[in-house]
């Protein structure tokens, strides 16, 4: 029915444009509460994505998975922030003007945000060129688009990331993506299963070396650091 159909392309729309959104934030902002909410409207909207693929109940499976790997990153993002915190109030004197302003928003990339904008918009149009003008082993242009676009925005964090934890997030939007692209060209429900594995693995060994790093930084160093 054209109705349906109409409503079935404006469904697709709102949802590229949303995993626009949530990766470009994640890429270009610092605050680790802000990305955090991005990945989580990510594992989200790629699940309605995938329910266009495949059934709605196997596609509800990853965003579980999602949703727990998310929680996860939470609790250790919290425990980190409150280190820091502490760190802070070690330092002799009076604090940075900004330190509350720093809590959140460490320095997690290894380039500005001029950078980064620039980046983003030469991977967008580079994808954008290639899901026009391409097919790819029969994907649709919404499917190929968002798994491309997925996986090339982990792969531009994890390139311009000096924290574990955003390193980490671009690998879970890297995975993302390559969950659109299996689900739409093979859909093997062993494959599929593993990956949603793989998001809650992942999030335990980021959260680890997370917390590994920031110990064997020490207390002294985090005082230089952020004085």
């Amino acid at each position: 029915m054209p109705l349906l159909s109409d409503l079935h392309f404006f469904a697709e729309v709102d949802i590229l444009v949303g995993l626009v959104y949530a990766a470009a934030l994640i890429v270009l902002d610092a605050d680790w509460r802000v990305a955090l909410f991005a990945l989580t409207a990510q594992y989200l909207l790629t699940t309605l994505l995938l329910s266009l693929i495949i059934q709605p109940s196997i596609a509800l499976l990853y965003l579980i998975s999602g949703a727990l790997a998310a929680i996860i990153l939470y609790i250790t993002c919290r425990r980190l922030t409150e280190e820091r915190r502490a760190a802070f109030a070690q330092l002799d004197g009076e604090p940075p003007a900004n330190w509350i302003e720093r809590l959140y928003q460490p320095e997690v990339f290894v380039v500005g945000y001029p950078f980064r904008v620039v980046a983003l918009a030469f991977v967008a149009v580079g994808i954008i060129g290639v899901a026009s003008s391409m097919t790819f082993l029969g994907l649709a242009a919404d499917v190929l688009f968002s798994g491309v676009w997925l996986i090339a925005a982990g792969i531009l964090v994890a390139i311009l990331s000096r924290d574990v934890l955003r390193l980490g997030l671009g690998i879970l939007l890297f995975t993302s993506g390559f969950v659109i692209l299996e689900s739409g060209i093979e859909g093997s429900l062993f494959l599929y299963g593993l990956l949603n594995v793989s998001e809650l693995l992942l999030a335990v060994v980021i959260s680890h070396l997370a917390t590994v790093t920031q110990q064997e930084t020490g207390p002294a160093r985090r005082r230089g650091e952020i004085s």
